[in-house]
């Protein structure tokens, strides 16, 4: 069966929604470490705005920082940290270069550099300035940015599939420094290398926590994501009960079109295939994306293979074969019984069971052939057996022994 592909793109979302955390609270630990004394400077009052989520206003403060003392690498840190909130990555890279020009040890420019590759999806190049990150000093602000670090060398190994790395570093960083983001991700590992029941739970308790409506929407992503998989592992195993209580809880944590569609095939494996094909068929109408559209199309195809679909739309020419194979088979069966029905051919009791014997064959097989016309993949082993049966009952009618007038005579 496919993978969720809409809710690992969520997932996806998700991380670089945690690279976006960190990569603030990096700019704004190294503002608090060197501002400058008033607390009417520009460079101060673009720290409160940046923490106050005012991008634009930030961005107009450092850049009259930086206008005042070109060589402010803190300044210049920030201002890079809002080109890439606002999505100016490529003014940001210039920037964050020019601090490690200024100065080649400031840990947190090689951060946000690693971080402003990450969200340009080139992992590859993010990797090594992030490395380098790790070698901040063990001050307040430096552990801060190893953390982040660290959370986001867990992000490249998560999104190249070496779980095993990226909860190695998912735990170095929640070492260095406690995070919610880290604890998430984390804990969305551990679903990733098939520890459903311990990262459902971790989740939860994230959940219960109340991280705030920001954290709580990547929370329920993380947690439809979760629930998800964990429906389609055990629904391979055969356990539909579990299986539909994983779906419905990934449906009620963040409503998705991959959950119905898990519930459809729980609906399949129970019997139930024409709620199942009806659900599926809607899901293909309503896809939104090329991926749900392929996965959906996928599954609905196997639901009508399954050989047990009553509503199945069966090919036309195999219904016409079955109309014209039972109509020829009617039309002989009624020209025999008819023939043994004669006066001429009935003999007693044997001739009057062979007649009734005809009938009731023919109103069976009759029956048979209409259930076949209207369901072929569903009958083929009974039409199989009531032409046999058929074939026999026309043959005993058709025979019919000699008269006694028509005997030889013995001597």
């Amino acid at each position: 069966m496919p993978t969720d592909h809409m809710l690992s793109r969520c997932r996806r979302a998700c991380a670089l929604s945690g690279v976006a955390l960190l990569l603030v609270l990096a700019g704004l630990g190294v503002a608090a470490a060197a501002a400058p004394g008033a607390t009417t400077h520009p460079y101060n009052r673009g720290c409160q705005a940046l923490a106050a989520g005012d991008i634009a206003k930030a961005k107009a403060l450092f850049t009259e920082a930086v206008k005042l003392n070109p060589s402010d690498t803190d300044a210049l840190n920030n201002l890079a940290v809002c080109d890439v909130k606002t999505g100016d990555y490529s003014k940001a890279l210039p920037l964050l270069q020019k601090v490690l020009r200024l100065n080649e040890r400031y840990r947190g420019a090689n951060l946000n550099i690693g971080a402003d590759y990450l969200f340009q999806g080139d992992a590859i190049k993010a990797e090594p300035p992030t490395r380098k990150a790790q070698a901040a000093p063990p001050t307040a602000v430096g552990k801060s940015v190893k953390a982040a670090a660290l959370y986001n060398l867990g992000l490249i190994a998560a999104a190249d599939k070496r779980y095993v790395d990226a909860k190695a570093y998912f735990e170095q960083s929640a070492t260095a420094a406690a995070s919610v983001q880290t604890d998430l991700a984390l804990a969305s590992t551990m679903c990733a290398l098939g520890d459903y029941d311990k990262g459902i739970s971790s989740l939860e308790t994230i959940a219960a926590s109340q991280p705030g409506e920001v954290m709580m929407k990547t929370v329920n992503a993380d947690l439809a994501f979760a629930h998800y998989q964990r429906g389609m592992s055990r629904l391979e195993k055969g356990d539909l009960n579990g299986a539909h209580a994983d779906f419905s809880a990934s449906n009620t944590a963040l409503a998705n079109d991959y959950s119905k569609m898990g519930l459809a095939l729980v609906d399949a494996e129970r019997g139930n295939h024409a709620a199942a094909i009806a659900a599926l068929s809607d899901l293909k109408r309503s896809s939104a994306t090329p991926q749900l559209a392929k996965a959906v199309s996928f599954n609905l195809e196997r639901v009508k293979s399954m050989g047990k679909t009553p509503g199945a739309s069966p090919d036309p020419w195999l219904k016409w074969l079955i109309l014209f194979g039972g109509g020829v088979l009617f039309a002989v069966q009624f020209y025999v019984v008819m023939r043994a029905a004669t006066p001429g051919r009935r003999r007693g009791a044997f001739g009057a069971a062979k007649v009734a014997l005809g009938v009731v064959a023919g109103l069976a097989t009759a029956v048979v052939f209409a259930w076949a016309f209207f369901a072929p993949p569903d009958t083929p082993l009974w039409t199989l057996v009531a032409l046999g049966v058929d074939v026999v009952v026309i043959v005993l009618a058709w025979w019919t022994p000699p008269s006694a007038s028509r005997r030889p005579r013995s001597a």
